[in-house]
């Protein structure tokens, strides 16, 4: 890409042509190499990313997950299998996310008067109760919601969820989810620069969505604070 004149600061401007491309497409061939390198250890490294993307949001475990499906066209590893793997792991990283809310919840109630990570016991309280009205439909969603599909676990444990309740609908939504992600990712028949392309769409539509829902939280917030007229 060519230098544009004068100096835009720290602060990017609105992204040039091919500029997400360019960056999906380097992320994407790094990572293929890397598992690929690693033979069938390389499954291992499927699931992982599928964990860690609940426990750490802005872990690319999509952009893995698209790559178990360009495998299973190649042939490299099989479908079901790599289906599997992925699934596991992301039950895997929901039950270590539903543990954390439920220790969480025991900190409030040994100690109620303080606040942890930020959050007051009041306001843990009414996370507590919109989990146990909304819970199991946002459970059967989660892994169709970037960047808050991990949260949501934490609140089904600190909401005190039955955990075979919360983890089984967990389970439901990534093996829906998973299987979109591997079809399309079989679709592209082991091309990876379509393969890049859809990846660079996602990253920018997650950005937008995760954007959006930052939004609509400061207007509820700003709009609770406000006094009635």
């Amino acid at each position: 890409m060519d230098d544009e004149p004068g100096c835009r600061g720290w602060l990017p401007g609105p992204p040039r042509n091919g500029a997400y491309k360019e960056v999906g497409a380097q992320m994407v061939e790094s990572i293929d190499h890397f598992i690929m390198a690693l033979g069938m250890a390389g499954l291992l490294v499927l699931g992982l990313a599928a964990m860690l993307e609940y426990i750490v949001p802005p872990f690319p475990g999509d952009t893995i997950t698209l790559l178990g499906g360009v495998y299973a066209v190649r042939g490299d590893h099989p479908w079901p299998l790599v289906f599997l793997i992925i699934t596991a792991g992301s039950v895997a990283g929901a039950a270590i996310n539903y543990w954390f809310g439920t220790w969480l919840a025991r900190r409030f109630e040994a100690n109620p008067h303080k606040s942890f990570f930020g959050l007051t016991h009041a306001r843990l309280e009414e996370v507590q109760a919109r989990m146990r009205q909304r819970g199991p439909w946002l459970l059967l969603v989660n892994r169709f919601l970037p960047g808050i599909r991990g949260v949501i676990f934490i609140a089904a444990g600190a909401a005190r969820i039955p955990r075979r309740n919360a983890l089984l609908l967990g389970a439901m939504s990534a093996m829906a989810h998973n299987g979109l992600v591997l079809t399309i990712g079989r679709a592209v028949g082991g091309n990876l620069e379509r393969l890049e392309s859809l990846v660079a769409k996602y990253q920018m539509a997650v950005v937008i969505l995760v954007l959006i829902g930052v939004i609509a939280v400061l207007v509820r917030a700003l709009a609770r604070r406000t006094p009635a007229t």
